[in-house]
């Protein structure tokens, strides 16, 4: 039966449209407008009614969230927003996520529906859609009130970007007071939830945080480690609320009526009412609703109707979403699921023919995997920079014990409102599979060519793609060939056994490197070989070990903390991990509670030094001088204030064999302008730009520096603007050379005769 395409392309073109009218930019807008009238046109005067459902699909795609927009902005809270206001909200309060994001530890972040809202003197009722966070001391309040309760807070709006699709982001100045409690629906979910965790509670840590993420995408509970070892293994998805989830909660359910002899429409209501009841505890958020229509789709993939019907399904699903939410688009969620998606629906029941030599299930479960991890992986190296090398490894060894577990960690959840003791049996098997799964993680991160670096730019992810092109056309003759199978995967177990190196990295004679970690920093200076000076951590373990892997380093002289924040001290646990670490200095601030937890965790019997003006440490013929480090008034103090703990870290001055770094943690004016009143000099060859180029400079400081080469230490796409145009701008203007480890990766410099010389990891 001959492939319907039609239904792609409209899936495309609303896709394509949704894009445009999500952008905010009136050129795109106008551009879709004229494309829509000439398909339209088109396909009027030749009578082809599909180009004329194109045009009206572009155009109603564009159209809607214009409209949304202009809707939003009749309100006052766009503008408040804009004015930075700080106002007084009424909102009812959605699922809540609490992360380790935030420069100063836990950031809480929950999407919010406005009540009303009063400011400057007016009152507004609306049901805008805003984006809530809080911080520091008030992060424990806003992340225990369960979902939907209407709470009254003073905030500080801020403006949304056109591409996020909410009025305005909202920053709690004050905790919360309960107005009205959750809705009986969203309690009764609440207590489900909450009874999936109690069945799980009596399980060790890893598996008992890990069966909520399963089952529901509850990641609050997993260690940081723990995701990064998912990341690197290419299992996150199994922590996210994806339609893999609901595919195998229909599947059991499906099996378990046909046992009990449910047939016909009736088996066809068990599973709309399985649809519902995922949709509902997993809280009905567009990402759920994205993961609810995947989820019928690879239904319909593994056996209704074949490839025809699974890609007109996928289609219309795609169509759907885009309807209800243009702001999917974006998501990077619906283009990992799509793509996944269509992966499956186009290869994988093929490719599981193909291996007539194995049971019908666990081919399937072969190339399910694999099939999804090919179609996704250019999105996936896009967004992280990197290759997972062992993806696909992990993924076959981890796909039989998925669906079970998951299906169990449904059927805990469930139990857990008519008998917990049952719930609890449930879990604890559950509990046994996600076991499984995290010695997978841990074992398949571990190995040294676990991830590979991989070039974000254009050419780079078409040449990666293409790779992927010639692997889909090539599989079908290797599945075919068990003796070819076998010869491969040893292969490949013999290329993983060893770190696979990056041509031209590191160079032979560094001095000082910036780690590519992420949003963080993470300087090694080179103390002797294998042993290294080692300046903040960046925010996640495997990361900066992976770094230190890289360049060889197995002995820490020093690790000098900047400050306590998550992006700087998050990754101790990686520097100590299989190294020996000889000293710790620091500022002497215990806050954030949380950064300190994790030091005196990693390093209990490292001695500790504290820093003030004028202590010299060296290793070999590398000297750390403390410049400055800003009196402040109490360490409770401290903790209230993320911008003084900004400016509590410690400035210093490295000198490596003639090179001179100047290094200051995320010091903002009030540091910077101390610095420059007490330190009579600054000067150095290097800059590492304070606080990751953040807008909070000081140009006198700048100045005073004098740097040559200015290093910009920076996640890519971060939430917090870093760097902003200003700073990149003035620190140019100084005449220095700016490089980026979110467009450049890890950043080496030697100095070469009074000449200093730049390696990048990446072009």
């Amino acid at each position: 039966m001959a492939t319907d395409w039609w239904s792609p392309v409209l899936a495309v073109a609303m896709w394509a449209g949704a894009w445009a009218g999500t952008s905010g930019s009136p050129w795109l807008l106008a551009c879709s407008a004229g494309v829509a009238l000439g398909i339209g046109g088109l396909g009027w005067w030749r009578q082809r009614w599909l180009l004329a459902a194109l045009a009206v699909v572009v155009a109603v795609a564009a159209g809607i969230p214009g409209l949304r927009s202009w809707f939003a902005e009749l309100g006052p809270v766009p503008g408040w927003a804009r004015d930075g206001a700080v106002v007084s909200i009424d909102a009812r309060v959605g699922g809540g996520r609490t992360t380790d994001a935030g420069p100063g530890g836990p950031v809480w972040t929950a999407g919010a529906t406005l009540v009303s809202a009063t400011g400057r003197g007016e009152s507004w009722a609306s049901g805008d859609t805003i984006r809530l966070s809080a911080s520091g001391g008030l992060t424990a309040a806003w992340a225990a009130l369960p979902t939907g309760t209407t709470v009254r807070a003073v905030v500080r709006l801020s403006p949304a970007g056109a591409d996020e699709g909410v009025s305005a982001w909202a920053r709690a100045r004050a905790s919360p007071e309960v107005v009205a409690p959750p809705r009986p629906l969203d309690a009764a979910v609440s207590s489900v939830r909450a009874g999936l965790r109690q069945s799980v509670s009596g399980l060790p840590p890893a598996p008992r945080a890990l069966v909520p993420a399963l089952v529901v995408g509850d990641t609050d509970l997993m260690p940081a480690e723990l995701q990064t070892d998912f990341r690197i293994t290419g299992l996150t998805h199994l922590t996210a609320v994806s339609g893999a989830n609901l595919t195998l909660l229909l599947a059991a359910l499906l099996w378990a009526a046909a046992r009990l002899g449910v047939v016909g429409w009736w088996r066809r209501g068990v599973a709309v009412v399985g649809v519902v009841a995922f949709v509902l505890l997993c809280r009905a958020e567009p990402s759920v609703l994205r993961a609810a229509a995947m989820g019928v789709v690879g239904l319909a993939a593994l056996g209704w109707g074949g490839l025809r019907q699974g890609l007109r399904y996928l289609s219309w699903a795609v169509i759907g979403l885009l309807l209800v939410d243009p702001w999917l688009c974006r998501s990077v969620g619906f283009v990992l699921s799509v793509c996944a998606s269509a992966g499956i629906l186009l290869w994988a029941s093929r490719w599981a023919r193909h291996l007539a030599w194995l049971p019908r299930w666990l081919a399937e479960a072969v190339t399910v995997p694999v099939a999804a991890q090919l179609a996704t992986q250019p999105v996936v190296t896009a967004i992280s920079g990197q290759v997972s090398v062992v993806g696909v490894v992990a993924n076959l060894l981890a796909a039989p014990l998925v669906g079970p577990g998951t299906v169990l960690g449904f059927l805990a959840a469930g139990l857990s409102v008519i008998s917990p003791p049952a719930a609890a049996v449930a879990g604890w098997l559950a509990g046994g599979f996600a076991q499984g799964l995290v010695w997978i993680a841990q074992m398949a991160a571990g190995v040294p060519g676990a991830a590979v670096s991989w070039p974000e730019e254009p050419v780079a992810l078409g040449v990666l793609t293409m790779a992927c092109v010639v692997v889909l056309a090539g599989l079908p003759l290797l599945w075919r060939r068990p003796w070819l199978v076998v010869l491969v995967v040893a292969g490949l177990m013999v290329v993983l056994a060893r770190p696979v190196p990056i041509p031209g990295w590191p160079p032979r004679h560094w001095q000082v490197v910036s780690c590519d970690v992420g949003q963080g920093d993470a300087t090694v200076i080179a103390a002797g070989p294998g042993r290294a000076i080692v300046v903040d951590t960046g925010p996640e373990p495997a990361v900066v070990d992976r770094c230190l892997d890289q360049l060889g380093i197995t002995e820490v002289a020093w690790l000098v903390l900047t400050h306590l924040h998550a992006d700087h001290a998050g990754g101790v646990p990686g520097v100590a991990s299989g190294r020996r670490v000889d000293h710790l200095l620091y500022s002497g601030i215990t806050e954030p509670a949380s950064g300190w937890r994790l030091v005196e965790e990693a390093l209990p019997d490292v001695p500790r030094t504290v820093a003030v003006p004028g202590l010299v440490v060296a290793a070999g013929d590398v000297q750390v001088s403390v410049l400055a480090l800003r009196a402040l008034v109490g360490t409770a103090a401290v903790a209230e204030d993320s911008a003084d703990q900004n400016d509590s870290s410690i400035v210093m001055r490295v000198t490596a064999g003639g090179l001179r770094i100047v290094l200051g943690g995320d010091l903002e004016e009030a540091g910077q302008g101390h610095a420059v009143a007490t330190v009579p000099d600054l000067s150095a060859e290097v800059l590492l730009v304070p606080h990751h180029g953040s807008g909070h400079q000081l140009p006198a400081f700048l100045d005073a520096v004098g740097e040559t080469v200015a290093l910009i230490s920076v996640g890519k796409d971060n939430d917090y603007g870093h760097p902003a145009a200003r700073t990149v701008a003035t620190v140019a203007a100084t005449g220095a050379r700016i490089y980026r480890t979110d467009q450049h990766g890890a950043i080496a410099i030697s100095s070469d005769g009074g000449q200093l010389l730049v390696t990048t990891q990446r072009g």
